[in-house]
């Protein structure tokens, strides 16, 4: 996966936090040389309005990796229908 908080809405906030996004953004890119062991599904929304969508889709495609677009905003995914099917029939195909 691509992201950190450099792709996020609070980026300017970082000097005012402490948070170092260079060492963040390399810890990120250093991750993304392990494996992924387990299917993924990742749920983004356009609308997000905290975390850029762009930052949600793996463009390398070597993980078993599935992206879904929903509507939801940022707050709005933990209690969005349409994110609870889909985490719903994620879990119920694993179990099967």
């Amino acid at each position: 996966m691509i992201g950190g908080p450099r792709y996020t809405s609070l980026a300017g906030l970082a000097p005012w936090q402490g948070w170092d996004l260079d060492f963040i953004e390399a810890e990120v890119e250093r991750r993304k040389h392990v494996p992924l062991r387990v299917p993924v599904t990742a749920i983004y929304s356009r609308r997000d309005g905290v975390v850029a969508w762009q930052a949600c889709i793996d463009p390398e495609g070597d993980a078993p990796i599935e992206h879904v677009e929903v509507t939801a905003s940022h707050l709005g995914l933990g209690i969005d229908p349409d994110v609870y099917r889909i985490v719903a029939r994620r879990l119920a195909a694993a179990a099967a």
